[in-house]
């Protein structure tokens, strides 16, 4: 088995954690974690009872041209743990393997790890407000939000299913888009299970860099 462990966190709920990744962190020597303004996955963590003591912050700047080599010293920080014969857990909001901080650091492992999946938050949003997020043969696509309009739209407009993270970062277009195509079924949530959790009604409420929209085509 590894030293080395990558733990999704899950959407905020420090309930949705699964087992498996409740008792590597718990196992752990050290447990690293993104640092971020919303400090979500530290407020997991000592919601779960992590002891600061073994707690190491890694902050990775939104939009910082830093961003590589600070990825590069993180890896350097946690192999070197694992030479030291130390456990370690990398614990990361959400699904590790899906726009996380850890698929910034991931180029620059060169020790064997094992990943331990979590929930995202776009199926904290389908459990929340009960959305079924594709069903039988229907396609689902999961997008990044970006400044383009003919690019999001062409994206949208091709799938019934489609599930939009950080929309803020394109709110104008994705809207222009909602009202231009008469798309009527969509659904806007913040801090997916968390005590804080938001459902906006419209797209101009957006506030927050960790919302999402879900927009269905199909009935």
């Amino acid at each position: 088995m590894s030293l080395f462990k990558v733990v999704g966190l899950g959407p905020g709920d420090p309930e949705l954690i699964t087992m498996k990744g409740y008792k590597a962190i718990m196992d752990a020597d050290i447990v690293f974690y993104p640092k971020t303004s919303l400090n979500s996955a530290e407020n997991i963590l000592k919601s779960l009872g992590v002891n600061s003591n073994r707690m190491r912050e890694l902050e990775f700047p939104i939009g910082s041209e830093k961003i590589s080599a600070l990825s590069r010293e993180y890896a350097g920080m946690i192999m070197k743990a694992s030479r030291d014969n130390l456990k370690s857990v990398y614990a990361v909001e959400g699904e590790p393997m899906l726009y996380s901080t850890f698929l910034d650091i991931m180029p620059y492992i060169d020790i064997e790890f094992d990943v331990i999946p979590g929930i995202s938050s776009m199926n904290g949003i389908s459990a929340a407000m009960k959305i079924i997020l594709a069903t039988k043969d229907e396609p689902l696509l999961v997008l990044p939000a970006v400044k383009d309009y003919s690019y999001m739209e062409e994206k949208i407009m091709s799938y019934g299913n489609v599930v939009i993270f950080k929309a803020i970062r394109a709110r104008e277009i994705i809207k222009e888009i909602i009202k231009k195509n008469q798309l009527t079924n969509y659904y806007i949530m913040s801090y997916v299970s968390t005590e804080k959790e938001i459902i906006y009604n419209n797209i101009d409420d957006i506030k927050d860099y960790m919302t999402i929209v879900v927009i269905k085509r199909y009935t």
